[in-house]
């Protein structure tokens, strides 16, 4: 119940635009309480792992450049991750034409993906450029832009999104979504 209360204030305040605190067990007047606004983001981070984040997202690029779909799956937290485009409106409009309750993703893309490493005869490559790479802790968010190339050609590009997930020491991926462009 308590859980519930917590949730709804705090979605109430965000949908009603201001900010929201959770109940400060030191029992401070609201009126005694700093809020966050314009602090930056705190991340409890160390260079080792940003560097093995960053090798994760380099084996992740080499296994599509060798075509190697079950080394890409072995990089990621379980088979059923989130791995999937965000479709623009239309899109998402006609699929809910055969399915009203489409929630805009779907299911996983990444065994689409992996088959396409195995059965395709083109040379497929993924390139990313601008790299950001932030970490706390266990969690980690990788945004980058990308290419995705196919016989040495742009086929689409866009903006990809990681989280990742370091357990028994190494980096997982826990979800993928990107944003998608095709090249005319």
């Amino acid at each position: 119940m308590l859980r519930t209360l917590f949730s709804a204030t705090i979605l109430g305040g965000a949908l009603a635009g201001t900010a929201a605190q959770a109940p400060d067990a030191g029992c401070a007047q609201p009126s005694e309480r700093t809020l966050a606004q314009g602090q930056e983001l705190k991340f409890n981070s160390n260079a080792d792992d940003i560097t093995r984040i960053g090798h994760l997202l380099e084996e992740f690029r080499q296994d599509i450049l060798r075509k190697d779909g079950y080394a890409l799956t072995k990089l990621m937290l379980h088979p059923n991750v989130l791995f999937h485009s965000i479709d623009d409106q239309e899109s998402v409009d006609s699929a809910r034409r055969l399915n009203a309750q489409f929630d805009g993703i779907g299911p996983s893309a990444l065994d689409g993906f992996v088959k396409l490493l195995a059965t395709s005869r083109d040379k497929l490559e993924e390139r990313f450029q601008h790299i950001e790479i932030r970490q706390d802790g266990d969690l980690g968010l990788v945004t980058f832009n990308y290419d995705f190339v196919i016989n040495d050609k742009v086929h689409h590009s866009g903006l990809e999104h990681w989280q990742v997930r370091k357990i028994d020491g190494q980096w997982k991926i826990l979800s993928v979504t990107w944003t998608r462009y095709s090249q005319k």
